[in-house]
């Protein structure tokens, strides 16, 4: 296993923030249903699929990781 610097920790917050923003602001704009609790479930289903694919990337990345 691997460990992060400080550096890549915040790298990787910060993509994921503006990642999560994204997200709500579009489905929150298009409000794709009339009802709130089926726009929070899509932006909800929609943001964990985007960080399972935001943390498959960063694990592809060499930068920031150390063995120790």
């Amino acid at each position: 296993m691997f460990q992060e610097t400080k550096n890549r920790s915040t790298k990787k917050a910060i993509t994921w923030r503006l990642i999560a923003f994204s997200n709500s602001w579009i489905v929150l704009s298009f409000g794709l249903t009339e009802k709130a609790f089926w726009n929070a479930l899509i932006m909800n289903v929609t943001g964990m699929i985007m960080f399972y694919f935001h943390e498959r990337i960063w694990n592809k990345i060499k930068s920031g990781k150390y063995y120790g």
